[in-house]
C-alpha cells in the first residue's frame, strides 16, 4: 500500500505510521466507487496490490499543493493506458479541475470521458464555500537532532508564539534524543509554559512510544530525556502513564517522583449549530486544511466526545495538506481505541486516495461521493 512512499523516501510519515500506531488489527476498508456495469457500462479493473503508483503519486503531489504536476501525472496516465476502464483517474482529474476552478479543461475531459465510456459525463459542480480560516498557531518542527536549523527558527517561532492562541511542536522526526537534543526541546517546553501557551504535539504518540522503549534499555535515556518523556506525557494529558514513568524515574535516580500537572487546554472554536441541526453525528469539514488552519481537526475530536459513531462530510473540502494528514491519522487512532466509528463521506477522490495511502482506512471508513 505504501509503494509510493517507499519510492519517494518519505521517512517522516512512514516512521509515524510504523511507530505511532498501536497494533489494533485489521480495520474498516476503503470502499471505492464502483458503478454497476449494467447501469453504467463501465468495467472496473483494480490494480494488483492496490492503487496504481500514478494514483498515489498524484494524490501526494496534490496534498503538497503541486496542482499542475498533479494534472500532468493524471493526464499522462490516461494517455499511457488508453485501454484502461478504471474511472478513478478520470474522477480524480474532474475533482482537481473543480476544486481549482478550471472549467475549460473540465469540459474537455468530460467530452473524452463520454466518448470512452459511452455514458453521460459528470457535470460541472465546483466545490462549496471554504470554511473561515482558523487563527494560525505557531509551529516549531524539530529535526532528528537539535542543531543550527532549530536555532535559526527559534526567534521567529517565539515571536509568533507570543501572539498565537496556542503553539504546535512537531516531534515526528525525533527518534531517541541525545542529552543535548532532549534538553533543548525541554527548555522550549518550559519557556512556553512560562508564557502560558497551550501546546499541541504532532507525532507525540510515536515519539513517546520510542522513548518509552528506550528507557527500558540500560543507559539509553539521559536524565534530560527522562524529563522530556514526562513533559510529553503531561502535554498529552496521559496522567496514568506519567505516574508510572515518574515512579521509574524516582527509582532510577533515587529522588522523589515529579508531580503531574494538567496541560493548558487548547482553544476550540464553538461548533457551528449547523453541524448538528439535522444529524447529531454529522460533522462537516471544509476548505483547504493545512498547517495553521487545521483547527477543524481538533474540533472533530471535541465533537466526537461521547459518541459511538461520527460521519465526517467532506463535500466542501478542497485539499488536506500533507503536513497535517498525520495529525488527522493520530486523532483517528485515538477515536478508534475509544470505540468511535468514523465514516468519511463525499470527499473528492484526490483526498480520499491520500487518506487511503496513509492508512486512514484502518481506523475509519471512506465512502466516496456518489457519481451519476
Amino acid at each position: 500500500m505504501f509503494s509510493f512512499f517507499r519510492k519517494e523516501k518519505s521517512e517522516d510519515l512512514m516512521a509515524f505510521l510504523k511507530e505511532g500506531q498501536p497494533d489494533v488489527g485489521q480495520g474498516p476498508a476503503y470502499a471505492p466507487a464502483k458503478p454497476k456495469m449494467e447501469e453504467t457500462g463501465i468495467e472496473v479493473v483494480e490494480a494488483v496490490g492496490g492503487l496504481a503508483p500514478e494514483f498515489e503519486e498524484a494524490a501526494v503531489m496534490y496534498a503538497n499543493g503541486r496542482i499542475g504536476e498533479t494534472a500532468t501525472v493524471l493526464n499522462r496516465y490516461l494517455l499511457d493506458y488508453p485501454k484502461s476502464r478504471d474511472p478513478l483517474p478520470w474522477f480524480m482529474l474532474f475533482d482537481l479541475y473543480e476544486v481549482t476552478n478550471q472549467r475549460d479543461p473540465f469540459e474537455d475531459a468530460a467530452v473524452d470521458f463520454a466518448v470512452k465510456f459511452e455514458r453521460s459525463p459528470p457535470t460541472w459542480h465546483p466545490c462549496g464555500p471554504a470554511a473561515k480560516p482558523s487563527q494560525a498557531a505557531a509551529l516549531m518542527a524539530y529535526s532528528e537532532t537539535y542543531g543550527s536549523m532549530e536555532r535559526v527558527k527559534h526567534p521567529k517561532f517565539f515571536q509568533d508564539a507570543a501572539n498565537a492562541p496556542y503553539v504546535r511542536l512537531d516531534v515526528s522526526k525525533v527518534q531517541t534524543p541525545d542529552a543535548e537534543t532532549a534538553k533543548a526541546i525541554l527548555d522550549d517546553i518550559l519557556r512556553l509554559n512560562e508564557m502560558k501557551k497551550p501546546v499541541e504535539l504532532i507525532g507525540g504518540a510515536g515519539f513517546t512510544v520510542r522513548m518509552d522503549s528506550a528507557r527500558h534499555q540500560a543507559d539509553r535515556l539521559s536524565e534530560a530525556a527522562w524529563f522530556l518523556l514526562l513533559a510529553m506525557l503531561q502535554l498529552m494529558g496521559k496522567e496514568s502513564d506519567f505516574e508510572n514513568v515518574a515512579v521509574d524515574y524516582a527509582v532510577a535516580f533515587e529522588v522523589s517522583p515529579p508531580s503531574y500537572t494538567p496541560p493548558l487546554p487548547l482553544p476550540v472554536h464553538a461548533i457551528d449549530a449547523k453541524q448538528v441541526e439535522n444529524n447529531d453525528a454529522l460533522y462537516r469539514l471544509a476548505g483547504a486544511i493545512g498547517p495553521g488552519t487545521d483547527m477543524q481537526i481538533r474540533e472533530l475530536k471535541q465533537f466526537a466526545q461521547g459518541k459511538t459513531q461520527v460521519e465526517v462530510n467532506m463535500s466542501a473540502v478542497t485539499r488536506i495538506d500533507f503536513a497535517v494528514v498525520g495529525l488527522l491519522l493520530e486523532l483517528l487512532i485515538e477515536l478508534s481505541q475509544k470505540g468511535v466509528q468514523v465514516t468519511f463521506t463525499e470527499g473528492n477522490e484526490l483526498v480520499n486516495t491520500l487518506l487511503q495511502i496513509v492508512g486512514v482506512n484502518q481506523f475509519a471508513t471512506i465512502q466516496p461521493r456518489p457519481r451519476v
